[in-house]
């Protein structure tokens, strides 16, 4: 009786992830959006500072690119469009520990962060964030 109801239940954990995936793809666009967040979000303020790092050094990617004017009389205009925009937030693994309640790792830039995503009224938001430390590595004695 189980092995009926196995591809039904598969199903909703392929869609419940990709769902999660597009929840912490969508911080890529803007770390504002209220509709990302549950009521109850307590780190908005360590969120926004992802933000303000990126506006600080200069890190947000635009779609510009560079025109080369050759110096030759009748010369040649060159166009060298900008580098793929780069997601800032990139998801490593997504595990579900309940039905409505999922525990991702991404990635921002070079550091590791944890997201604690919940199923609130079909939609899936975040509930939680914290940026994990660099592992350390132990000398041998």
């Amino acid at each position: 009786m189980a092995i009926l109801f196995t591809p039904a239940l598969w199903a909703d954990e392929v869609a419940d992830r990709t769902a999660v995936e597009a929840a912490i793809s969508a911080l890529n666009t803007s770390l504002s959006r209220p509709d990302l967040f549950t009521a109850d979000f307590p780190d908005a303020a360590e969120l926004r500072r992802f933000e303000v790092q990126a506006l600080v050094l200069g890190e947000i990617p635009t779609s510009a690119g560079t025109l080369v004017i050759s110096r030759e009389p009748m010369g040649e205009a060159t166009w060298y469009p900008a580098a793929p925009i780069t997601p800032r937030f990139v998801t490593r693994s997504v595990t579900f520990v309940s039905p409505d309640t999922a525990i991702v790792v991404a990635t921002h830039e070079r550091q590791s962060v944890l997201f604690v995503v919940k199923n609130e009224n079909s939609s899936w938001r975040l509930a939680s964030f914290r940026v994990l430390p660099e592992a350390q590595t132990k000398a041998a004695p």
